[in-house]
């Protein structure tokens, strides 16, 4: 999967999928998710529509630069990797979509950088009013409880956690594969989830 080395350092690894010269749509994933979220059938099936797709993995997710301990960032500097993504694959512009964390990711795109934004989407998130759209206490503890060492039991962690807030089309044999592809490309370390946390939180 290709990486793109950005000015400031961060590698975002990425993947595109159908024409360069069609519109981009920037696939945005949420917390502790990796870019496997947007199912390779689901991003051929938005190209097959005239839409130049591309997913990638944010700071300390999946395969692109995870930080040392003791690094911190903001939503506005995941915003900025977006668009140095852009810039690194010489796109003007794109129509953002994001999930959870993806979703506050895509905002603060928007908000911050208008002019690469033709469209935001932003699914099951947040605008950062903590008095809006909380989760349960049960899921909440489950969020922020540590994953296993052992990938088995941390993609059974993860799947039991899900099922908290599954819609009623939940699969999970579907889910524990794509866990598991998870945990075979990549394992996030506990500093870099809660990062990931902080920066959403702020």
């Amino acid at each position: 999967v290709p990486i793109a080395e950005l000015p400031s350092g961060i590698n975002l690894c990425h993947e595109a999928f159908g024409d360069p010269a069609d519109t981009a749509l920037l696939l945005m994933h949420g917390l502790g998710s990796q870019l496997l979220l947007w199912e390779v059938g689901f991003c051929e099936g938005l190209a097959a529509t005239g839409f130049h797709v591309i997913r990638y993995d944010h700071r300390d997710s999946g395969c692109s630069t995870i930080l040392e301990e003791g690094s911190a960032y903001t939503l506005s500097d995941q915003a900025a990797d977006a668009v140095g993504l852009l810039d690194f694959l010489g796109v003007a512009d794109a129509h953002v979509v994001g999930m959870s964390m993806g979703g506050m990711i895509a905002q603060t795109f928007a908000v911050e950088h208008p002019d690469r934004c033709r469209s935001m989407v932003s699914m099951a998130s947040n605008t950062g009013n903590r008095d809006f759209g909380r989760p349960s206490g049960p899921a909440l503890e489950a969020m922020l409880a540590p994953a296993p060492d052992d990938p088995t039991a941390a993609v059974e962690k993860e799947l039991t956690d899900r099922r908290l807030w599954a819609s009623v089309w939940h699969d999970d044999d579907h889910a524990r594969a794509i866990f598991a592809a998870y945990a075979e490309r990549s394992v996030q370390p506990r500093h870099a989830f809660e990062r990931q946390i902080t920066a959403a939180m702020a």
